[in-house]
């Protein structure tokens, strides 16, 4: 008895192995189309079952069922040739990484592989995405504005430009006018810290940086070219004005004893305005509650950039195109 009882102690794990392999290949006969399809156990963790298994365990775990003799078929045909060599554990690892690697490649096609209307709804996500993203930043003039949080307030008539330039040196596509009572959602805000602004002039001090969504700089350069009228001071003649009156061209409705001299031109008596279209009634939401008689009011956007000649501190207009050599000719 002494003499077996090594023996009798080392069967056990054998045995228990064999028996369970043997019911469970009696239990899986009648399901191998189901089970040849089943994973019994994660296929990038098989090199820790092998090596728990070691050599005298994976027959019998093989034999077990259709799934685990289709996972360990490799381990099993490669213990069956190298049992006693040393090499057999680092082939045995790189072969359970090639089946890894395959096996996460299978699963990524899957993943990755996305019908049409999925890919289609994926791009306009993503478009979407960019322009939300998408900021534009410019400049204003700090004493202007009211700085409250997540927007600003325009205090009079400003600009919001593409630099720390003075105004008047700055063309209308580098400038971009906001009126009296403006409300401005912003991103963020901050001082001015380029070195080609800072030494513009003795003001870029009073500047501050803005960032806004690009739909806020299209909606103010919507507006460029459109101007404001008192309309029973001029004839309608269609796509044309003609002052009956000495009147003012406006930036907003405002009265005129309101806006500072960039804010408006004055129009001589007898002059044409030409616009590219009818001149229709103001509908702005901040420019119809301004005052009482904004009604009379008409918004127009011309069909040429105005001609104007300084006087004193104000715009005087002359016409648009060649007008002034016809003005020059009278």
């Amino acid at each position: 008895q002494d003499v077996r009882a090594p023996s009798a102690l080392a069967a056990p794990s054998c045995n228990m192995a064999a028996a369970a392999g043997a019911g469970a290949a009696a239990g899986a006969a009648g399901a191998a189309g189901p089970m040849a399809k089943l994973t019994i156990w994660p296929q990038e963790d098989m090199l820790r079952l092998v090596g728990l298994l070691q050599v005298s365990g994976l027959g019998a775990v093989v034999a077990s069922c259709t799934a685990m003799s289709r996972q360990l078929q490799v381990p099993a045909q490669a213990s069956g040739r190298r049992e006693d060599s040393a090499q057999y554990l680092q082939m045995l690892q790189a072969q359970q990484v090639l089946l890894s690697l395959e096996s996460a490649l299978s699963e990524a096609a899957g993943v990755t592989t996305p019908s049409a209307s999925s890919s289609a709804e994926a791009w306009k996500s993503l478009q979407t995405f960019e322009c939300s993203a998408m900021t534009a930043h410019g400049y204003c003039y700090g004493p202007d504005w009211e700085v409250k949080p997540g927007r600003l307030v325009s205090k009079k008539g400003t600009w919001f430009k593409t630099s720390t330039q003075f105004s008047w040196e700055l063309s209308d596509q580098q400038r971009l006018y906001l009126p009296t009572g403006i409300v401005v959602p912003i991103l963020q805000i901050g001082r001015v810290t380029a070195p080609t602004e800072l030494k513009r002039h003795d003001w870029v001090s009073q500047h501050i940086r803005v960032w806004v969504r690009p739909q806020i700089v299209k909606m103010l350069e919507a507006r460029c070219g459109t101007w404001f009228v008192y309309y029973p001071h001029f004839e309608d003649q269609g796509n044309v004005l003609i002052a009956i009156v000495d009147s003012w061209m406006k930036r907003t409705t405002q009265m005129s004893g309101e806006l500072e001299p960039f804010e408006m031109i004055y129009v001589p008596k007898g002059l044409p305005i030409h616009l590219v279209g009818e001149a229709v009634p103001v509908e702005e939401e901040w420019e119809r509650f301004r005052h009482q008689h904004v009604h009379l009011h008409r918004k127009i956007v011309l069909a040429s950039p105005p001609l104007t000649m300084k006087q004193d501190k104000y715009d005087i207009f002359v016409g648009q195109g060649n007008d002034r050599l016809v003005l020059a000719g009278r």
